[in-house]
C-alpha cells in the first residue's frame, strides 16, 4: 500500500485529494469503498452523541450515506451522485464545518478506481467544493487532509480490501 496526498488551491475551488495503491483487484477495491463501507469506515467518524453501531451507502445514484447509531437513530451525512462500477463513484458530503447535517450545505467526495493489474488498484479521493466552508475553510481543510481525517480512512479501506485487520476492528 503507499499514499499520496495533496492540497489543491485555485482561485475560486479548494480541495482536498489523496490517493493510495491497493493490493486487490479494481472490483474488490470499489466493492469494499462502497457495499463494504461499514467494513472500513472509523468508527470515530460519525455525527451524533450516540456511537455509531453502522454505516451504510444507498448503492444508487440518489441513494442516502448515513450512519446508524446504537441508539438506533440515523445519522445523514450525503448522497450518491454518481455510481459507476467499478470505476468511479460521486457523493455529496452535506455536513457543515461543525459536523452537524445539513442537505443545503453541499462539498463532493469522488473516488476513482484504476486497475493496475489483477490484483491492484489506485484508488483517488478528491474532496472538492471546499471553499464554502468560508472562514472556516483552512480548520477543514486541515482535518479532511490529515492522517485522522481523510488519511485514516483511506488506510483502513485498504487494510479491509487486502483482508488485513482494520485497526480499532475486533470484528
Amino acid at each position: 500500500m503507499t499514499e499520496d496526498a495533496s492540497v489543491a488551491m485555485h482561485p475560486t475551488a479548494l480541495s482536498v485529494s489523496k490517493s493510495i495503491t491497493v493490493n486487490s483487484s479494481i472490483d474488490k477495491c470499489f466493492e469494499t469503498f462502497t457495499a463494504g463501507i461499514d467494513s472500513w469506515w472509523p468508527r470515530e467518524h460519525h455525527v451524533g452523541d450516540s456511537p455509531m453501531k453502522e454505516m451504510i451507502m444507498e448503492l444508487k445514484v440518489g441513494g442516502r450515506c448515513y450512519a446508524v447509531r446504537e441508539d438506533g437513530t440515523e445519522s445523514p451525512w450525503g448522497h450518491v451522485l454518481a455510481y459507476e462500477p467499478p470505476s468511479r463513484l460521486v457523493v455529496s458530503w452535506e455536513l457543515t464545518a461543525e459536523f452537524a447535517y445539513d442537505e443545503s450545505f453541499v462539498t463532493e467526495v469522488e473516488v476513482t478506481f484504476t486497475s493496475q493489474g489483477p490484483d491492484q488498484t489506485l484508488v483517488e479521493l478528491e474532496h472538492r467544493n471546499l471553499e464554502r466552508y468560508a472562514e472556516a475553510k483552512d480548520q477543514v481543510v486541515a482535518m479532511l487532509g490529515s492522517d485522522d481525517g481523510w488519511g485514516l480512512s483511506l488506510a483502513n479501506f485498504a487494510a479491509s480490501a487486502e483482508g488485513r485487520p482494520v485497526p480499532g476492528r475486533s470484528e
